[in-house]
């Protein structure tokens, strides 16, 4: 055994909690959609987190938190970090979508899956069960039959979709550096605040401004809306979702992690049958089985439990020096 009872539940708490977060992200999919019929998607991403950043700023103050954050340097920059790593990620991510298929963009995307490991063991000293990769490589399999295996025509898109995985990878890496020493909500909210003024920043600069009449000139209670997509992604995908994820995090170690957000693309391959009456054809269902699969039967064959004396360790011989180690929330 890896673990104590009590460390085992612990740990399988926090894998309930990312399967919750992947659900939400999966129906953030169509909430994208929804923005995209008016917005590009560079203000897509940018209005998406300066929602977020707003409901965020307002809850904290009325939690009085600014207070607290006044005094917690660590907490400020560690949200600082792991917002600029997500920004990038996300923006990386739509300037490679825009030039590859939706495919290769969906497969290439969940690298992080195995990024993290990578990272994780040669350059943070982390030690990984091999009953890990097998399920990695199953998991990575059935995601090639959810997009389809056709990988031909490898462009710039593709790269850029990779080094958006190299990005979500070291925010996963810096939530797992940061989760044990911060209240996830108030991170996740400064994170929020952070990705917000720095989405305005980016979309004014590449695009110019755009206009916020069709969110409130058509009825609230239309659905489908732009408002109803920017509601699901700023108050759901944001602000609750990366909250689970930190909380999460504090007892499961950044390669379990991205093994299990790989259920990701099953919760937006069925919110797409749901919603937008998408096929799924026996490959792609397939796919989702395998993964499934996958997922389940992580905690049986690798260690979930996150071993804190091994990560303090780490921390203090390698110091602050390394982007990774200064800093996903």
């Amino acid at each position: 055994m890896f673990f104590l009872k009590a460390n085992y539940i612990e740990a399988m708490k926090g894998i309930i909690l990312l399967s919750i977060a992947c659900a939400i992200w999966g129906l953030g999919f169509a909430g994208t959609r929804f923005t995209l019929t008016d917005y590009s998607p560079v203000w897509s991403n940018s209005l998406r987190y300066i929602f977020a950043g707003s409901f965020a700023f307002v809850i904290l103050f009325f939690r009085n938190d600014f207070k607290k954050l006044a005094g917690n340097k660590k907490e400020v920059m560690g949200g600082l970090i792991c917002s600029a790593l997500l920004m990038m990620a996300l923006q990386l991510q739509t300037v490679g979508i825009a030039m590859t298929t939706m495919a290769k963009a969906g497969f290439f995307t969940v690298f992080y899956a195995i990024i993290t490991p990578i990272i994780s063991v040669l350059f943070l000293g982390q030690r990984v069960r091999k009953t890990f990769w097998l399920l990695l490589s199953t998991s990575m399999l059935g995601i090639m039959m959810m997009n389809g295996m056709d990988f031909s025509n490898f462009n710039m898109g593709d790269i850029f979709v990779i080094a958006s995985a190299v990005f979500f990878s070291l925010h996963i890496i810096a939530t797992d550096r940061y989760a044990n020493d911060v209240e996830a909500v108030r991170f996740n909210f400064l994170q929020c605040i952070f990705m917000g003024l720095m989405g305005l920043i980016f979309a004014l600069i590449y695009e110019g401004p755009t206009s916020l009449s069709v969110l409130y000139t058509n009825s609230p209670f239309n659905f489908p809306s732009p408002l109803w997509g920017f509601l699901i992604l700023s108050i759901f995908s944001s602000l609750i979702a990366f909250s689970l994820q930190i909380t999460a995090q504090r007892s499961i170690p950044a390669h379990i992690v991205g093994l299990v957000f790989l259920s990701e693309s099953i919760f937006a391959a069925l919110f797409g049958y749901i919603l937008f009456g998408e096929t799924l054809d026996p490959t792609a269902i397939a796919g989702s089985v395998v993964i499934v699969i996958s997922v389940a039967l992580v905690p049986k064959f690798t260690n979930i439990k996150k071993d804190e004396s091994e990560s303090e360790e780490l921390l203090e011989n390698t110091g602050a020096s390394s982007v990774v180690n200064d800093t996903r929330a």
